[in-house]
C-alpha cells in the first residue's frame, strides 16, 4: 500500500532527479575570447613612402581564427578623425606576382606589376595586421591612434585605443652592407680591411632623372675613372648591372651609370639573382684596378643598398680613406 508519506517522499526524489538532469543539460560555451589581447609593438613607426606590415594581434589564448575590424583612427594629439589621411585611396604600384632576375627587360618587368588603388592603411581582417603602403607618402608626419573590433566562436571584443602608428620622415634608402679589401690583380690573394675605411653616402636628388650614379674617390675626394677602366665589376660577383637590367650600364670619367624605371615599389625590384646564387638583397663588388692605386694592389668596395624612394636621381659615392689616385 502506498502511503502518503512514501508518495511525497517518491516526488521529491523525483524533482531532484529533474534539477540535477536539467542542470546537466546546459549548454557548455564555445571557445574562448581575451579581454587582453594587444599589438606587440606598439607603437608601430612606419617611414612615409614604405610598404611594411606589423605583427597581428596577440590572441592571448583566444580561439582562432580571430577577425579584426578597424573602427576608427585619430590624430594622437588632438583626438580629430584622421581617416581621410591614413584611409584614402590613390594609385599606387604594386607587385601582381613575385618578381625575379629573369625578368630581366622592361616588358618582362611591366607585365609583374600594376596599378592599384590602394589606402595608405589598412587592417587585415584574418589577425589584425598593420598594414602600410607608398600611400603613406602623402600622409602628415606625426602619430595616430586606432580602435579595431576582433571577433571569434565566442565573441566580439572591442579594443580602445589598440596601437599607436607613428608615421616618420620618408627614408628614400638603406646601406645595409659594406666590405673592404686588396688583392693581387688575378683576385687570387685578398687583405682583408676594416669595412670602416670604405666611407658610402648616398645623395638623393628628388628632381633629377630616374638613375642611379656610383662614384670613387681616393682619401684626397680626387675620383677615379671608371671610363678609362680604373674601377670596374668585380669578376664572377654580382655588380649593379645585375641588379638593374633594365638600361645600359654608362661609363663616364667620374661614375658608372644606370637608368631605372622610377615608381616601382623598391629596388631592387627581386631579392636574389640566378647567376649568382647566395648573393643576395643588392650585393655589389666592385674593383679599383691596382694600376691606379698608391698600394699597387687592386682595392675592392663591396656594398648593398636598397632603395625606397624610387624616383629621381641618386648618387652613391664609395671613397677610399687610406689610399691615393695614381694617374
Amino acid at each position: 500500500m502506498v502511503t502518503i508519506k512514501n508518495f511525497i517522499m517518491a516526488s521529491l526524489i523525483c524533482c531532484v532527479a529533474t534539477i540535477v538532469l536539467l542542470a546537466g543539460c546546459k549548454k557548455t560555451p564555445v571557445g574562448y575570447i581575451s579581454d587582453n589581447m594587444y599589438y606587440s609593438l606598439n607603437p608601430f613607426t612606419v617611414s612615409q613612402g614604405i610598404t611594411m606590415v606589423s605583427n597581428g594581434l596577440v590572441a592571448d589564448g583566444s580561439t582562432a581564427p580571430i577577425s579584426v575590424k578597424l573602427l576608427a583612427v585619430r590624430d594622437l594629439a588632438t583626438g580629430k578623425d584622421a581617416s581621410g589621411y591614413l584611409l584614402k585611396k590613390d594609385t599606387v604600384k604594386v607587385y601582381k606576382t613575385a618578381i625575379t632576375s629573369d625578368d630581366s627587360t622592361l616588358a618582362l618587368l611591366n607585365l609583374k606589376l600594376k596599378d592599384s588603388l590602394l589606402a595608405p592603411f589598412s587592417v587585415n581582417p584574418v589577425g589584425g595586421r598593420l598594414q602600410f603602403t607608398q600611400g603613406t607618402s602623402n600622409v602628415p608626419i606625426g602619430s595616430y591612434i586606432i580602435d579595431v573590433q576582433a571577433s571569434n566562436i565566442r565573441g566580439t571584443k572591442t579594443l580602445k585605443n589598440a596601437c599607436v602608428i607613428n608615421v616618420v620622415p620618408e627614408t628614400a634608402d638603406t646601406l645595409l652592407y659594406t666590405a673592404y679589401s686588396y688583392s693581387d690583380a688575378k683576385f687570387t690573394t685578398f687583405d682583408i680591411l676594416p669595412a670602416s675605411l670604405l666611407k658610402v653616402t648616398i645623395t638623393h636628388i628628388a628632381t633629377g632623372p630616374d638613375k642611379f650614379i656610383f662614384v670613387w674617390k681616393d682619401k684626397n675626394g680626387n675620383n677615379f675613372n671608371p671610363a678609362n677602366g680604373e674601377v670596374a665589376g668585380r669578376p664572377a660577383r654580382p655588380d649593379w648591372k645585375d641588379w638593374d637590367p633594365y638600361y645600359p650600364e654608362m661609363k663616364t670619367d667620374t661614375s658608372i651609370e644606370y637608368g631605372y624605371p622610377g615608381g616601382v615599389p623598391q629596388f631592387p625590384v627581386f631579392q636574389a639573382l640566378n647567376a649568382y646564387p647566395g648573393f643576395g638583397y643588392g650585393l655589389c663588388y666592385y674593383s679599383i684596378a691596382g694600376t691606379h692605386t698608391s698600394v699597387a694592389m687592386n682595392v675592392n668596395t663591396t656594398f648593398t643598398i636598397n632603395f625606397f624612394e624610387t624616383k629621381g636621381t641618386y648618387i652613391i659615392t664609395s671613397q677610399a680613406t687610406d689610399i691615393s689616385r695614381v694617374p
